[in-house]
Order: structure tokens, then sequence, then C-alpha cells
């Protein structure tokens, strides 16, 4: 008995040992005097190979860490998270390069997944607020194709043009209970740039941004502009949007695809700039639409897609129990700009209005919303944009006292608090629940998955689903190393109909959509080929 009972304990402490076997806790800079580029990069065998593709680097509790040159992960994924327990989270500066003296464009050239937890990630050094000049473009970019950046409860602050940006085709964009600050940069670039989050004109399968905050930025919140790829899946849920002058919109989603789903956020102060048919600088990325007003200026509105083309399949969407309030402060100096009638705010295009039908009524709702401390307004940058810079884009003269507030990261965990009053309709507004981010009243969001990433161990091509489909449907695919892959669908004749992939994959599940909107009732053949596996399944199209 004693002999079964270790054995029944060894075998119930195998994944723990194997956890930690890939974890790597990295001391900070006090400790070490080590940038933390120089200890990942570094993270070899004598042969110059990856020590452990499945290693997890941990950051202490309240450690301070610094990145002077960006961390490329070519073709193997990087996970980075904080240490378990409680204390202050781990922070991440970028710092000047020693050798050059400037500061790296990024603190994460992705190459491979990304995957980041509970650590802090601030895009330049802000304890020295006389270097806010020499502020970086972004903090995260993707310059390989068809990888994921997963980020779950961390903060980003500080970047003058686009906090995380996809660069190229890329899988998946997932962000859950995470607050973005500070987006955009005035002393070293114009005022359209500024954006949380940045995918270019690129394809990206699946986007999921989840119980978040955006505060204080100068363009939107979402870009995807002049778009030769889609957002194949949005979903934009649970989230709040405090104090954006919206140079060029909120949610500017380009190209969609299969879905877009916009349900139970709050925006607050999201729009400052207002709806100003009189703008050219700002009407002149406002045209993905198509829209145009009576004046024949392009419409601006919150939420922005190019319409659905002919012969494309219609996208699925759910827009519903979002509200938007105007503080009385904003308001009023909309009135004194009413000649313009910027105050006139327009959350929908026509064309997703149509799409959405009866919940139109029921997509954005005008409340009253006090938070119980946030920082300050931006009545002194949109009186500045208006007047001294005479609505440019570059900025002549541009001074702290015109700025958004500039805390050093800790406000946001410590000071910050965007609860708002309880009898506010948004309250109760999201299907019973707060509209807006839940973290400030102290609900996450699930995240799939253990701390510790999981591979796959053996190869494997799943069942599509929904089968029968009409006229989507989801794909996915394991790979437990990686390599280059192509994923196709045949008709039953042999002839190609579809390259759903062709390129380089990580070791991890992965899905694609594939949309039959074009094709023709009957029965179809998906094929998912690497240097080491093959494999087929029939699928059934129903109109």
């Amino acid at each position: 008995m004693r002999s079964l009972v270790c054995v029944f304990a060894l075998v119930l402490l195998l994944p723990a040992v194997s956890r930690g076997q890939n974890e790597m806790v990295v001391p900070d800079y006090t400790e070490s005097g080590s940038f933390l580029n120089n200890v990942i990069v570094g993270d070899t065998t004598a042969a110059g190979a990856r020590a452990n593709l499945n290693r997890v680097y941990v950051l202490k509790r309240a450690g301070v860490y610094f990145i002077s040159t960006a961390v490329r992960n070519d073709g193997w994924t990087l996970r980075i998270k904080a240490a378990s327990g409680s204390g202050q989270m781990p922070v991440i500066y970028s710092y000047k390069n020693p050798s050059t003296a400037a500061y790296p464009n990024d603190q994460f050239d992705v190459r491979g997944n990304l995957w980041l937890k509970k650590i802090v990630m601030v895009g330049w050094s802000e304890f020295l607020p006389t270097e806010i000049s020499l502020m970086p473009p972004r903090i995260i970019n993707t310059n390989a194709t068809g990888f994921s950046v997963e980020i779950d409860s961390c903060i980003l602050s500080g970047t003058r043009a686009a906090t995380i940006q996809t660069s190229v085709a890329t899988h998946k964009v997932q962000i859950t209970n995470t607050i973005f600050a500070q987006s955009g940069s005035l002393y070293n670039t114009n005022i359209g740039n500024g954006r949380p989050i940045d995918f270019r004109n690129v394809t990206v399968d699946s986007v999921v941004i989840r119980n978040c905050t955006f505060i204080d930025g100068t363009d939107r919140v979402l870009r995807h502009y002049s778009s030769v790829g889609k957002l194949e899946v949005v979903i934009f849920d649970h989230n709040t949007v405090y104090n954006a002058l919206s140079m060029h919109g909120c949610l500017g989603l380009g190209w969609v695809g299969a879905k877009v789903q916009i349900t139970n956020n709050l925006f607050v102060d999201h729009f400052v700039l207002g709806n100003d048919s009189t703008d050219a600088v700002r009407l002149a990325e406002f045209g993905d639409t198509r829209e145009r007003a009576p004046s024949g200026a392009f419409r601006m509105t919150f939420v922005g897609t190019v319409p659905d083309s002919a012969g494309k399949t219609p996208t699925q969407w759910v827009v519903r129990n979002n509200y938007y309030s105007v503080s009385p402060a904003v308001q009023t100096w909309y009135n004194s700009k009413s000649s313009a009638g910027i105050g006139n705010l327009i959350p929908l295009s026509w064309h997703i209005n149509s799409r959405i039908g009866a919940d139109s009524v029921n997509a954005f709702r005008k409340v009253d919303i006090t938070f119980i401390k946030a920082t300050k307004n931006l009545i002194p940058f949109a009186t500045y944009y208006w007047n001294e810079a005479n609505r440019q884009k570059q900025q002549p003269n541009f001074r702290p006292e015109v700025d958004y507030q500039r805390p050093q990261w800790t406000y946001y965990v410590d000071s910050l608090n965007l609860k708002y009053q309880t009898s506010s309709p948004a309250y109760t507004g999201a299907g019973g629940e707060p509209a807006g981010s839940l973290m400030w009243w102290g609900i996450l969001t699930n995240v799939d998955g253990s701390d510790a990433v999981s591979l796959p161990t053996a190869f494997s091509l799943h069942q599509n689903y929904p089968n029968p489909f009409n006229p989507t449907t989801t794909i996915s695919f394991a790979l437990p190393q990686s390599g280059f892959v192509t994923l196709k669908v045949f008709n039953i004749l042999g002839q190609e109909v579809a390259t759903l992939i062709n390129s380089h994959m990580t070791a991890g599940t992965h899905e694609r959509v594939f949309d039959a909107g074009t094709l023709s009732s009957g029965f179809y053949l998906y094929t998912l080929s690497s240097t080491k596996f093959a494999a087929s399944r029939k699928m059934l199209l129903l109109r």
C-alpha cells in the first residue's frame, strides 16, 4: 500500500515537475545588471539551438527589467509571465541601447508565437521624463506570417505609433483583462498616430479582445485601413474606452470576414474631436465605409468597415448592448463648435445598421457616466488641435499642459478606478452585468489553458464544424512541431478550390475559417500537408 501511495503521489507531481523544468526565473536588473533581451536570446545550447522550446520566462514580482534590443523569436514560441503569488507586477521598460544610444523600435519582434501574462510593458523609460521625445513607435510587432499573439492581465503603456502592430498576416490576436494607456506622442510624431492595436492592411484570422481598457490615445483603438486582407473573425466584448481624440475614428475595421461581434462595451469621451465634416485632414481616413454625408464629405462613425463586396458572403454581425457617454465638459466644448456640428455623434455606418436590422435600436445607447477616478479630459488637447495646430497633423510647439495626463504605470493599478454609478442603465445593460470592462468590478475573463502553454503530442486534422455548413465552417488541426504547412480545399473532381494556408506554422493547435460563399452545394475535401504528415477529411456544403 505504501508503494502504491508513493507511486500515486509521483504521478500527481509529474505535471508540476514538468512545468517547473520548463520555467526559468529571471533575476531583475537590480540583481543581475543584464538586459532581459540578452537573457532570452542567450538561452541556447552550445550549438546555438534554443535550450528548451517549451521555456516559460518567469519575471519576479516587483521586478524591474529592461529591453535595449527587440527580442526576436524566429519560429519558436516566446512565453513570459509574472511569478505566482501576490505583489506588484513585474515591469519591462524599453531602454536606450548602450551601443547605439537609441531606443529599440519594439520590445518584441514577433516571428513565432508570443504569450504574455501578468506583466507590465512600458515603451520608454518614463522615469526619465526628458526622454519623452525619444519614445519608440511600438511594443509588439509581428514580422513573420501565421503566428499568434496572446496577452492576458497585462498593462501596455507609452508608444508613439501603435502599441501592437501586425505588419504581416497573423493567425490570432487574443487580448484579455489588459489595460492600454498613453497611445501616441506628439513630441516626436503626428496626431494621426497613437493606436493601441494596428492591423495595418493585413489578414488576421481571429481577433478576440475581451475585458480590456483603453485610456488616453490620439487615433483609433483598432486600425485596419486600406486592407488587402480580412479580419476574418472579430470579437470586441466587455471593453472600456475612455479619453480618445479619435483622429480617424474609433474602431476602424476595414475589410472584415465571417463574423464581427461588438457587444457589452462602454465608450466614454472616446470621440473627443467629434464629427467634423469640415476637417479634410481627419476625413482622409474615413473613406473605407464608402458613405458620404449630404455635404459630400465621408461620414465619421465610431465603427467603420468596408461594405460587403458583390459576390462575397455577407458578414455575420452581432452588435448590441453597447453604451456611450459624453461628459458635460466635452459637451460644452462641442457646443462651442456648434457651427461645425461636431457633437452629432454617429455610432455605426449605414451598412452595419442594415446588417443588424432591429438590433440597431439597442446597438449603442447614450447614457450619463461618471467614473470614480480617471485621468484628466482631453479638452486642452482638442482645443490646441483646432487653434494652434489649425487642424493639421503636424503639431508645432506641443507641450505638456496640452498633452493628456502621463502618470507612471503604477497609477493604473493603484489609483485609476473606472467604476461608475450603479444607477446608470449601463450597470445592468450587458445581460445583467455592467457594460465595459468587468475588471473594474473585480471580474476577470477566463482564458482557456493554464499558465504553461501545452503543445500537441501528435499531428491531427479535425472534422470541420459545423458540418454540414452554409456558407462558413471552421477547420482545426494540431501540429506537434513547427514546419511548412498547406491546407487546401478540393471539389469531388479533385480540382483545388481554395488555399487556406501555405506558410510556415509553429507547433500548436490552429484553426481556419473556410468561406464557401461562391461555391455550389456538394461534398468537398480538405487536405492538410506538412513534411511529416498528410490527412484529408470530407465536408458537406448545403445551401
